[in-house]
């Protein structure tokens, strides 16, 4: 029998929360407090760790905490104090690279991951860390495949490899741009993402003072990730990682449904009768840039991208009640109109995401077509929502097919 990957999502979020899990995430990573690498934008506290601690258990899922940035001399007391506390809550991981960390979490017997900070790019390097207890890592972003292979072939280690997401145009995140501009160091998880900004390029003759003005573009800006075509070789790996810890619910739940969904059919033998394709398309409709396959097969394109998506999302309103005999929300209809047949998505804290097409639709328990803004409506729901849960329209956008080229010639 094929191995079976683990599904690792990131979680910024509850909303996020609730929608990987619905999705059929087995494992989540996040943030706490100040050393990792989303520090700019976690809103996640110790206390709220303890709190998704029991939401994770309650659903079978393993929990992560990412504490991989860089620890200064000042920071030794905070980050012993955070371990300690993830001791006894009894989390299932620490996810590090600077030694202080290691040696901590090791020290506490909680089981500890190699963040790819650590830049582990060969087999010799992969011994080092098993010795001293390492029992994952997430070997550098520059290792081609075969590599890969190598390094799980001679070791006794977990490897965790990523599959889909954000990639950084500095590869392993070494990056002093936003340090430079902003004094917010992105080693200290406080990048401003400065090349995500789209620039105006000249050439100036040195002999003339002539300007060649080049045109705007982003030309710092990575591709994202994105391996769907080409998942069932990386089937080996013992946990496939989904980047996007400050993405919002929407694609945490898409992303994560769909590589499940690649998951079991390639496990079910079902991979060479039904495909990708379908899934390429589910990863379309939420937030990404150009696509590109990373460095699994040699050099990854970089650069010249723009954000992308084949879905527009909509706010539409809010969910007032919901009436779980009949299955009805009642909603009150903010800004944009929803018909029926409209794709909407619905999300909460707790309800995560629920995707849905818009069947039914009364007011004064009369049938209508269209809900208009100001309305209040009972709007049928396939599953149960909660008040306070944001629903959204999620329209079609007409764009070129983005479907990938830069694996074809490679595989």
């Amino acid at each position: 029998m094929k191995k079976k990957p683990e599904i690792l999502a990131p979680v910024g979020h509850y909303e996020g929360l609730a929608a990987v899990i619905k999705a059929g995430a087995d494992a989540v990573y996040m943030g706490v407090g100040k050393i990792n690498q989303r520090a700019l934008k976690t809103s996640f506290t110790i206390e709220d760790v303890k709190e998704i601690r029991k939401i994770t258990q309650d659903a079978g899922v393993r929990q992560y905490i990412v504490l991989n940035s860089i620890v200064f001399e000042e920071d030794l007391p905070y980050i012993k104090e955070v371990i300690d506390q993830l001791k006894e809550i009894g989390v299932d991981a620490i996810i590090g690279w600077d030694m202080s960390v290691i040696s901590l979490s090791l020290s506490k017997g909680i089981e500890t991951h190699l963040s790819t900070m650590a830049s582990v790019s060969n087999s010799e390097a992969a011994k080092f860390y098993e010795k001293i207890g390492i029992k994952r890592i997430v070997p550098a972003r520059e290792v081609k495949l075969q590599g890969l292979l190598d390094i799980k072939k001679k070791t006794n280690l977990e490897i965790e490899i990523f599959i889909h997401g954000a990639m950084c145009m500095a590869v392993s995140g070494r990056c002093f741009l936003s340090h430079h501009i902003f004094e917010k160091s992105a080693n200290r998880g406080e990048c401003y993402q400065i090349c995500r900004h789209e620039y105006d390029v000249k050439i100036v003759s040195k002999n003339t003072g002539t300007e060649f003005f080049l045109g705007s573009d982003y030309i710092l800006s990575a591709k994202d990730l994105v391996t769907i075509n080409f998942v069932d070789k990386l089937i080996w790996a013992d946990s496939w990682k989904i980047e996007g810890r400050n993405k919002n619910a929407d694609y945490a739940y898409m992303v994560t449904k769909a590589y499940k969904e690649a998951r079991d059919r390639i496990l079910n033998g079902e991979w060479e009768t039904k495909g990708w394709k379908d899934l390429l398309d589910m990863l379309e409709r939420v937030y990404h840039r150009e696509w590109d396959s990373g460095l699994y097969f040699g050099e990854g394109y970089f650069g010249l991208n723009r954000s992308i998506a084949k879905e527009q999302k909509l706010f539409v309103g809010e969910v007032i009640k919901f009436y779980p005999k009949i299955s009805v929300a009642e909603v009150r209809i903010i800004d944009n109109p929803i018909s029926l047949g409209d794709t909407i998505h619905i999300i909460g804290k707790k309800t995560g995401l629920v995707r849905q097409k818009v069947s039914s639709m009364q007011i004064d328990k009369k049938d209508i077509k269209t809900a208009e803004r100001g309305s209040v409506v009972g709007l049928k729901t396939e599953e149960k929502v909660r008040p306070g849960d944001k629903v959204y329209l999620m329209k079609e956008i007409n764009s070129a097919d983005t479907i990938i080229n830069s694996t074809k010639n490679k595989l």
